[in-house]
């Protein structure tokens, strides 16, 4: 017993300084007790959100919380369908103005501080600024030719000057990341000289955002192309059960662009995610070498990334069981998705300010009318919307025969389904588990899907794109018992 209290007092002083709280106050300039959701992402690799805080502003539109921090973060904050990001400091007090925004580009919260500056916000506002259109534009000044010298040199300058007006090293970073992106990106650089300028394999800022991207999207599809030193397609799609997540980081160890063993193994984590969502790796032994790399990286971030990957694949699995989520019907009514039960379940989240939104919803009905006819699945439309009255109109008038329901401002379906954009597509089966989901509509391969559902008892068999076939030729395929 006096061990473990001589434990707890040795591990109190650390864990006070370790997890430093911030706290956030001010005005949400929308209606009164609206909920105010505050979330990071766990990597930019797979984009899942880690909800870390929700509350709902005050009757005065006041709100006022607290947050455990230990470095410096960039977290999101959201109302509905607005949101930002801001950056923050551990162990400080922020007061922040937050009012929705709208224009072509999308919906926003703006933020004002008053008298107060935001820092590091600024930092974070002057980092974009510095690579900025005129500055890339620099090394893309001649088309399909790499830059020259001089505009490579001026490009440089432009960013070095920049950099000494910064003081907070999370901007800095992802200025280096960005200037590394565009340097490899117009071919003034490889990847292994630009990244060996200005890092040091050692001391990589891992857990930065800007660099995961930066290694994400250079050694995006990594596998299916690239010198034949390494045949990086077939290396995967046929990997033995033999060879494990430290077979591969050798075997890809002969490339020149990824002799920092960190590197390697997040590009290695990157294009496993890549090709179990996309299919292109079997799953079972896809989840099996990012769990190994979850263990056996040499880099504690990418041991935590190979877990994130996991598990974003994990919820996203077909025939995961899905909580209990509640929509509002346009009446006001909270209904349970496990209403639905009984027959499989099409939706689709949508805006209906969005034009491309509105043509898909025209599409949708002709697969909703023909599946109706054959009793084999149900069709809801759940929107984001607040001007619930118009849209209800809008949908009468229409006459729309899918369901038209609304999402709670909580956004817990939202952010399970982890929903970053509309239009946006979810099939569940008879007994509300998950089928598919997609950002992409599906078009005629969505009925032969609700109607392998129902002839082959729920197996979830995965498709092909190239299987699509008209609807006439999917009944003589797949004879439905009504």
């Amino acid at each position: 017993m006096k061990e473990c209290i001589l434990f707890l007092l040795i591990l109190f002083p650390f864990y006070s300084f370790s997890q430093q709280p911030i706290s956030i106050s001010g005005k949400l300039k929308m209606k009164p007790e609206t909920t105010i959701r505050i979330w990071r992402y766990t990597d930019n690799i797979s984009f899942e959100r880690q909800i870390i805080h929700k509350t709902k502003s005050n009757a005065d539109s006041s709100f006022n919380v607290s947050i455990p921090l230990t470095e410096t973060e960039l977290l999101n904050i959201s109302a509905n369908e607005y949101s930002t990001q801001i950056l923050f400091d551990p162990g400080q007090n922020y007061s922040i103005d937050l009012t929705p925004f709208s224009n072509q580009s999308g919906k926003s919260l703006q933020v004002s501080s008053g008298s107060r500056p935001l820092i590091p916000q600024n930092d974070l506002i002057k980092a974009y600024d510095i690579v900025s259109d005129s500055a890339i534009s620099l090394l893309f000044e001649h088309t399909n030719r790499r830059p020259t010298s001089s505009n490579i040199k001026q490009f440089n300058a432009v960013i070095d000057k920049g950099l000494l007006k910064i003081d907070s090293k999370y901007c800095k970073d992802i200025v280096q990341s960005l200037r590394i992106h565009f340097l490899t990106m117009s071919r003034a650089n490889s990847f292994s000289t630009a990244i060996n300028t200005y890092y040091h394999c050692d001391n990589l800022p891992l857990e930065n955002p800007a660099f995961q991207s930066l290694v994400s999207e250079n050694f995006e599809s990594y596998f299916k192309s690239g010198p034949p030193s390494i045949t990086r397609y077939n290396l995967f799609s046929g990997i033995p059960d033999s060879l494990h997540y430290t077979d591969l980081l050798t075997t890809l160890s002969v490339d020149s662009s990824m002799t920092c063993l960190p590197i390697r193994e997040m590009a290695l984590l990157c294009n496993l995610y890549s090709m179990i969502k996309n299919e292109e790796l079997e799953p079972q032994k896809g989840n099996k070498l990012l769990n190994e790399g979850a263990k056996k990286s040499t880099s504690p971030f990418n041991r935590k990334l190979a877990s994130n990957l996991a598990s974003s694949l994990l919820v996203k699995k077909r025939g995961t069981s899905l909580p209990d989520f509640l929509i509002i019907s346009p009446e006001g009514n909270n209904i349970s998705l496990s209403n639905f039960k009984g027959k499989a379940l099409h939706i689709s989240f949508f805006s209906v300010k969005g034009m491309a939104d509105r043509n898909l919803l025209n599409q949708l009905t002709d697969i909703a009318h023909f599946a109706d006819s054959l009793g084999v699945a149900k069709f809801i439309c759940i929107t984001t919307d607040e001007n619930r009255e118009e849209i209800t109109k809008f949908w009468k008038e229409k006459k729309y025969p899918m369901q038209l329901y609304f999402a709670p401002d909580d956004y817990a379906l939202i952010d399970f389904f982890n929903i970053n954009s509309f239009p946006f597509f979810v099939l569940l089966d008879a007994e509300g588990k998950l089928s598919s989901l997609t950002p992409n509509f599906p078009g005629e391969l969505l009925l032969k899907q609700i109607i392998n559902l129902q002839s082959v008892g729920n197996q979830y068999p995965i498709h092909n794109q190239a299987d699509q076939k008209s609807a006439p030729s999917i009944l003589q395929d797949h004879p439905v018992k009504k």
